[in-house]
């Protein structure tokens, strides 16, 4: 709900005043319509939603009347576990703004700040805003600071002689008076002067936006294929024996051997990333990365495929090379020629699985009591449940903008039944079906064959799509359906060529749709709940946090506001004091729940985990006396900076952007 409309009179006294809904009225067409735009637009919210409620005042009455009330909404309400979400439930309250700026200003990130709020709250949507709330509050607290950043340093520095008369400071700038060099001391270090751990596996896969969910965690001794093939195991006990279509791993021996043991049938990838890594070490010949990544993404047929890779081998003088050898009796768990049709989605390497250990490793500690571990392990979780809450509730509440293709009835098919995160993957694939052409259409008696074609490209591979009549089902020689999970450009180039306006049955995946969780769970709010336990306990303190955070903030605008707030505090913890020692031996139990003690049960060992061994003193001596060599970045071979902001490779990126989809040819 949002406000509409306000009316006064001629002294200034309200007389009228309406709320309408959220989704009132429709966004501008400049917003949508811009051919200069560079980002995806927001998703549509405002879709002409006709509820609202206004009052007038009475004169002869004096009391406020109402004089029109619409109840009927024309889309989705938010449940209770969706609503903090809209916009009209979000407000970060100055108090919080306030204590946020505090924790900046001592170094703590943003990210960190917010999961203080949710814990002191009680919950996420305990807090009053979203993360991005709290960026932008935050950001635009120091905006105009931050465009003046070396004037506000100087200003800084030039304060701190007023309190510390020993304080030095020096600064450099160039010939466009810009700062280069600074350098401060304070009188304290002038006068110094003058002195003189245990493995974690995570299984992680997808769900219905495309975002990484875990399907469970294992704490274990050693990496052996016994101790793999316990955690599979049960992991298979968990999922009532269900097997995975497929599985994506690092290449450690004794997960493959675990892997063989227990899931023979199921088809298992190993990660490009570490077989390209291996390459760099074990063959040392420039430009072979380069081939055995296309080998390992691009599709060949098997007797193309030998052939590239034996001129391969020739080429870089690898016939002899033993891990060459081993790698290619494998090809079968790495080359795209051999796994095409088999589901992976976007993943060829363990990304989602290492950005997931990457966010726990800033918690846990060798030292860390396992307790505390696994708490931090259900942090993880949590903040992953809450990404995907968000994600459900805006595929609710909200529409991505249409017609921004040739097959607007098409697209809006697959937006009103595919997550918003899936529906642009799809899109993405209807826009660059446009630089394709049928150049051959053979209709037979049941069926419609396609032959597809790229505009202008003479190297482009050619592909078949076939459509059944009767079935209402369509598929496409380059597996792309099968592989990723999404329908290829070359199944819709075919579509508009039949003048199909309805999508075939068969390449509408469940995985994605919106009420895929309703399938398969009769309350998909009630099972992606937060499992953080601290939260539970945390109720206590959230409730009355925001209402001392409140009284702190008042208390710093005056003197005379913090003498008697101090007055009323000070009374009021005398009083709580001698509440809390009258209180009974019931009440101070935290959960009111007496849990099982297992007795006899030891603290595990740490071990190391596989990796780069430590290193020795000696070789730790000889790194350090090592004169630091300059960055050279791995694109363009030039140093000062690295491929990350490398000019050379962002341009590069984008003259490739269409050949990186063609790996899949």
């Amino acid at each position: 709900m949002r406000k509409k409309q306000c009316r006064k009179n001629q002294a200034g006294i309200v007389t009228t005043r309406s709320w309408c809904c959220s989704n009132e009225g429709f966004r501008r067409t400049k917003y949508i319509k811009n051919p200069n735009r560079v980002r995806e637009p927001r998703s549509e919210i405002r879709i002409g939603c006709r509820a609202m409620f206004r009052v007038c005042y009475s004169k002869i009455t004096k009391l406020w009347v109402v004089k029109e009330f619409r109840a009927n909404h024309n889309h989705c309400m938010a449940t209770d576990m969706q609503k903090h979400f809209l916009r009209s439930h979000r407000k970060i309250s100055a108090a919080e703004l306030e204590q946020a700026k505090l924790l900046k200003k001592v170094g703590i990130k943003t990210s960190e700040i917010w999961n203080l709020f949710v814990h002191q709250n009680g919950g996420w949507d305990k807090v009053g805003c979203t993360k991005k709330d709290l960026y932008n509050s935050l950001a635009a607290g120091r905006r105009g600071v931050d465009d003046l950043d070396a004037n506000t340093t100087l200003t800084f520095l030039q304060s701190k002689l007023d309190i510390d008369p020993e304080f030095f400071y020096a600064y450099m700038v160039d010939e466009e008076s810009r700062l280069t060099h600074l350098f401060w001391a304070d009188g304290a270090s002038r006068f110094d002067y003058e002195l003189c751990q245990m493995p974690l596996v995570v299984l992680v896969g997808s769900n219905n936006h495309g975002m990484t969910c875990v399907f469970g965690f294992a704490l274990i001794k050693n990496e052996t294929a016994e101790t793999y093939t316990w955690v599979l195991q049960k992991f298979l006990e968990c999922m009532k024996d269900k097997l995975p279509e497929t599985i994506l791993t690092d290449g450690c021996r004794s997960m493959n051997k675990a892997i063989e043991d227990l899931m023979p049938s199921v088809v298992h990838r190993t990660c490009s990333w570490h077989i390209l890594n291996n390459a760099i070490k074990h063959v040392h010949e420039e430009g072979f990365v380069g081939e055995l990544r296309n080998l390992i993404k691009r599709y060949y047929s098997v007797d193309e495929f030998d052939l590239r890779w034996n001129k391969m081998l020739l080429d870089y003088n690898a016939e002899n090379n033993e891990w060459a050898k081993a790698l290619y009796s494998s090809r079968r768990q790495w080359a795209d020629t051999h796994l095409r049709g088999s589901y992976f989605g976007s993943s060829t390497a363990t990304n989602r699985c290492e950005s997931m250990n990457a966010f726990l490793k800033r918690f846990l500690d060798e030292k860390l009591p396992l307790w505390r571990a696994l708490q931090h392990c259900d942090h993880g979780l949590a903040a992953l449940r809450y990404g995907e809450l968000g994600k459900h509730a805006a595929d609710k509440l909200s529409t991505p903008v249409l017609k921004r293709t040739s097959m607007s009835e098409i697209e809006e098919q697959f937006a009103s039944i595919y997550t918003q995160n899936m529906f642009l993957e799809v899109r993405n694939q209807i826009t660059r079906s446009e630089k394709y052409n049928v150049v051959r259409h053979h209709k037979l008696k049941a069926s419609d064959i396609c032959t597809i074609k790229k505009y202008l490209s003479k190297d482009h591979p050619k592909r078949k799509v076939t459509f059944k009549r009767i079935e209402k089902e369509m598929s496409c020689d380059c597996y792309w359906l099968e592989t990723k999970g999404i329908p290829c450009r070359h199944v819709f180039a075919a579509m508009k060529h039949l003048h199909l306006s309805d999508i075939p049955r068969n390449i509408i995946k469940n995985r994605w749709l919106k009420k895929c969780k309703d399938i398969y769970l009769s309350s998909p709010d009630a099972q992606r709940r937060f499992i953080n336990p601290d939260m539970i306990s945390n109720k206590r303190y959230g409730g009355i946090n925001s209402q001392a955070n409140l009284f702190l903030y008042y208390c710093k605008k005056s003197p005379k506001v913090q003498q008697r707030g101090m007055e009323l505090m000070s009374t009021l913890l005398v009083e709580m004091q001698k509440m809390v020692e009258d209180v009974g031996e019931e009440e101070k139990m935290i959960n009111g729940v007496v849990h099982e003690v297992h007795d006899g049960i030891k603290e595990l060992h740490p071990v190391a985990t596989k990796g780069r061994p430590p290193q020795s003193k000696s070789s730790q001596q000889n790194s350090s006396q090592k004169s630091a060599k300059a960055r050279i970045c791995r694109v363009c071979k030039k140093s000062g900076h690295d491929y990350r902001n490398c000019k050379v490779r962002k341009r590069k990126c984008e003259e490739s952007m269409e050949e990186d989809d063609d790996d899949f040819e």
